[in-house]
């Protein structure tokens, strides 16, 4: 099996897990201050009735927009991505939000976007990063467009290269995202894609068409029913093995019961949905690992909400794939 390490969460008390309205969510402050307008002294009499509203977002909007050169006949040099990742176990502090207005901290092991290179100073290259909540980062960048959706990627051992990342600093995994989270963000971001391109009116079927091997493997590995045919032509080895056990969406368990990862976090929806769909989408999947690992505890409340079957599922891709380097590398 693909090497893999596991994350740890604190466990709660199921009863507090239980509803929907009961859910623990993240809770951010934020403080939008009106920016006081500038005044000309010297002409008093008019400015001291003159009160412009400046909203900070706005302001944020606009300089993200131009930063992607959304805006512009001429595309940056280094094409900005938002990388969802997650902040490394190593931070002994909360790392700051760059929305105006936030003064809650992301905490270490907590889901964070990366705005890779960031908006501040001159330095257009990988190192430069700025970070946000995923909900905050929402606020910026609307993922109903494609202009910001196609900049979407999870952080994993195939994409840490992009961010600038060295293998030595991702080996323990950190950064790295849980396996259950990689495959939640890319499903999400094909559904939201062909949402998109229906509304848009430019959708091609062809576009998202996949060697149906491939399809088998993304979409069936782990049920019942799955029969590989074989390793996809590309794929290397550690690859292969890492989709068909470590990250494969379905759970098997006693007679006919089978556990779907996307069926249990992805909303059924056929239109572009709301603003924060994503960073919903994460929040039930947060809330169902703590409540795995609290069942895993033998709390009987926690038990009761997931069956058996999810709980190992669960377990399972909470673990994070790691890249492969020197002797452990399997060769296609």
């Amino acid at each position: 099996m693909a090497p893999s390490i596991e994350v740890s969460y604190p466990a709660a008390a199921a009863s507090d897990l239980l509803s929907s309205t009961n859910l623990p969510k993240s809770t951010i402050n934020l403080e939008i201050l009106e920016i006081p307008p500038e005044t000309d002294h010297d002409d008093s009499s008019s400015s001291s009735d003159l009160t412009l509203d400046h909203d900070p977002l706005a302001t944020e909007r606009s300089r993200l927009r131009q930063h992607l050169g959304l805006d512009s006949a001429h595309s940056p040099q280094t094409q900005p991505l938002f990388f969802v990742e997650r902040v490394p176990d190593t931070n002994t502090a909360s790392v700051s939000c760059n929305l105006p207005g936030c003064t809650a901290g992301i905490n270490p092991g907590a889901l964070r976007l990366a705005l890779n290179p960031g908006m501040g100073g001159e330095a257009w290259f990988r190192s430069s990063s700025d970070y946000y909540h995923i909900s905050c980062f929402e606020r910026l960048a609307d993922f109903t467009q494609s202009a910001y959706l196609n900049r979407l990627v999870p952080l994993t051992r195939n994409t840490f290269k992009l961010r600038g990342l060295k293998a030595s600093s991702v080996s323990d995994g950190s950064y790295l995202l849980p396996g259950g989270v990689e495959r939640l963000i890319l499903e999400w971001k094909v559904r939201r894609g062909m949402e998109i391109d229906k509304r848009d009116g430019v959708f091609n079927p062809s576009y998202y068409e996949l060697d149906p091997s491939v399809r088998a493997l993304l979409y069936e590995a782990g049920s019942r029913g799955y029969w590989p045919t074989g390793r996809p032509a590309g794929l290397d080895m550690f690859e292969y093995y890492t989709l068909a056990r470590t990250v494969a969406v379905n759970e098997v368990g006693k007679g006919n019961e089978e556990w779907n990862l996307f069926d249990a976090f992805l909303d059924d929806k056929d239109e572009c949905g709301g603003r924060h769909d994503l960073s919903e989408m994460l929040g039930r999947w947060d809330r169902g690992m703590v409540l795995a690992s609290a069942a895993e505890k033998k709390d009987l409340e926690a038990q009761d909400v997931l069956s058996t079957i999810a709980i190992r599922a669960i377990k399972r891709l909470s673990t994070v794939p790691v890249p492969q380097v020197g002797y452990n590398r399997i060769w296609s």
